[in-house]
């Protein structure tokens, strides 16, 4: 078996689907062009499922290949998928994962122009780190009846100009948990609560016999950062080269596109009805 790291930018949702337009079946198609697969087959195991819109840079996935795979061969093939496989090594039986970060790009106004106030950003992720049960904060499954209490290990925030970023560590995650943390933390971030009344929410939230409604953030803003393993990933210094590049070159059209809409934000600021 063979373990790859890979990052992706979000336009395809992760695990297999039907309408084959996933990570996985891009990335198995191009392991069966490449000669790696000889037949289309599903990965054996990963480290997280991302929905649509969601990007990684430390996921990874594992399949049974038929030869050893050269990642410059794949990443050529990968070429323009957003789609970077950076690592790999061969694996006798699937690792332990031993923590997930995820990273969320929170902006600092929302579409109303409320400003998400710092201090109340810290003082509810303080209140999410622990063991809670968080039935109020994620997606229930239908298929699986899965516990809803879960360890959040740290929340760190940092500020920047223009965005808030929350690194969130924890073991395991239920369906959209992350998400829904943050959109907790944004309705919070907003709010005129004090530190009190943030409490007393939060054990609102977490009492296993109370459903408070919760918003989700848009997938767009998260970043599966890394499934944490004890694997020594083997990486390609060609295709990490790419990867910075074709990073950069996204991130510089961005920026552009980013000044455009805060010139035309602030103009339209100027406008009084």
């Amino acid at each position: 078996m063979y373990i790859f790291k890979v990052a992706y930018d979000g336009r395809y949702s992760f695990q297999l689907q039907p309408h084959e337009k996933t990570v996985c079946d891009v990335l198995t198609n191009i392991l069966v062009d490449c000669g790696y697969l000889s037949t289309f087959k599903k990965p054996l195991y990963y480290g997280g499922r991302t929905d649509l819109g969601v990007s990684a840079l430390g996921n990874f996935v594992i399949y049974d290949l038929d030869k050893e795979p050269i990642l410059s061969h794949i990443y050529s093939r990968c070429n323009g998928s957003g789609i970077w496989v950076l690592g790999y090594q061969k694996i006798d039986s699937f690792p332990e994962v031993k923590h997930r970060h995820y990273r969320y790009i929170l902006p600092k106004v929302d579409i109303y122009g409320n400003l998400h106030d710092l201090n109340r950003v810290l003082k509810v992720s303080e209140c999410l780190i622990g063991t809670h049960s968080f039935h109020n904060l994620s997606k229930r499954d239908k298929k699986k009846n899965r516990d809803p209490v879960r360890t959040i290990y740290d929340i760190k925030v940092s500020d920047d100009k223009y965005f808030i970023t929350l690194d969130i560590y924890g073991k395991s995650f239920l369906w959209n948990m992350v998400r829904k943390i943050i959109g907790l933390i944004s309705k919070i971030g907003i709010s005129n609560m004090n530190n009190e009344e943030i409490e007393e929410y939060m054990k609102k939230v977490f009492n296993p016999k109370l459903k408070v409604g919760s918003q989700i953030g848009p997938a767009e803003g998260l970043v599966l950062v890394d499934a944490k393993t004890d694997v020594e990933f083997k990486y390609d210094s060609y295709v990490l080269k790419k990867f910075s590049e074709d990073t950069t070159h996204t991130m510089n059209e961005k920026i552009r596109r980013l000044g455009v809409y805060t010139s035309m934000n602030e103009f339209s600021r100027n406008f009084k009805i």
